[in-house]
């Protein structure tokens, strides 16, 4: 017994040095700096060693991320994601127990393209080799409108880059886990249908929306894909760069002027961030403030609580708010 207590003792005292170290390392960090995307490459996919009834355990950083994994590899799989619905992955901040669920998993999956901010510095102080694999890996990212040479994270508002991301989940769970790399190509297959079938949609329902309706304003720059891949114009942001950096008073002037010229009917602001200056400029210009789901699926009860769910979600807000769907 006394054993078993020094075991825990020791694991807890791990766990918070492991925590400490991070936190310091993240204070001394910048905002918005993007880190680099460690990829699958760096950490050779080989088979895991799993025991009889053991499962692979994987870890996925964001919400969105998370139910694509799960929706490839199900009940196969033991799965852990880091960020909780709702949180902003531009400041989410790890949790000892997600140091402990990274530490413990056999792989983690992240967005990539510089959206996990916090990664680079988490797995140096989590240590092991689990390899890390960028669904986004394989996808042409946009620019950022604002910050020159740095790519638009924001990929899966086009679902075809989903798509990309159901391939590449579907490879790497089959090269570690090969009992179940016929269920992992059951999944994805199911998956990939239904995911057309989401695409197609959006494409109808955009197509009742007038085209000179077809602006937007957002609370920052997610929506670039979604823009270029349905057919819509960004005619500007509350937050030119991210939420974790304030706009100027000149910013905010500019966008108003740019909403009152071009009669934008609508400001759409998002689940994770706080929408004060959305609603003061929806406010100012006399238009609606439509509230929308970005970078993270919605609580438990919420009904937005997968990707394709986020999708239909955002889509019907947008169609109704720009005079479409009739």
């Amino acid at each position: 017994m006394k054993r078993m207590k020094t075991v825990k003792n020791t694991r807890k005292l791990y766990l918070f040095a492991l925590f400490a170290a991070f936190a310091v390392q993240t204070l001394l960090a910048t905002a918005c700096t993007p880190a680099r995307t460690p990829r699958a490459e760096e950490a050779a996919l080989t088979p895991v060693p799993l025991a009889a009834g053991e499962r692979l355990r994987v870890a996925a950083t964001t919400t969105i991320v998370g139910d694509v994994v799960a929706q490839v590899g199900r009940d196969a799989v033991e799965l852990t994601v880091l960020l909780r619905p709702g949180v902003e992955p531009h400041t989410y901040q790890p949790r000892p127990s997600d140091l402990a669920a990274v530490a413990d998993a056999h792989v983690l999956f992240v967005n990539g393209l510089g959206l996990e901010t916090f990664l680079e510095e988490m797995l140096e102080n989590v240590g092991g080799d689990r390899p890390v694999v960028s669904v986004s890996a394989g996808i042409q990212p946009r620019q950022h409108p604002r910050q020159a040479g740095q790519s638009d994270p924001h990929v899966w508002f086009d679902v075809r880059n989903v798509m990309t991301w159901v391939e590449s989940i579907e490879a790497a769970l089959s090269a570690l886990d090969p009992a179940h790399a016929d269920t992992y190509a059951v999944n994805a297959a199911d998956y990939r249908q239904e995911l057309e079938t989401l695409d197609r949609w959006i494409v109808e329902q955009v197509a009742t929306v007038p085209e000179e309706n077809r602006r937007l304003v957002t609370n920052h720059p997610a929506f670039g894909y979604f823009a270029d891949r349905y057919g819509f114009q960004q005619v500007g942001t509350v937050y030119p760069v991210s939420p974790s950096a304030e706009p100027s008073a000149q910013d905010i002037a500019q966008l108003e002027e740019a909403i009152l010229r071009q009669g934008v009917p609508a400001v759409f602001a998002e689940n994770t961030v706080n929408p004060v200056l959305a609603r003061q400029v929806a406010q100012d210009t006399g238009v609606a403030l439509v509230p929308l789901y970005t970078g993270s699926l919605g609580e438990p009860g919420s009904g937005v609580e997968s990707y394709i769910a986020l999708m239909e979600y955002d889509v019907r807000a947008i169609v109704e708010a720009l005079g479409g769907g009739r």
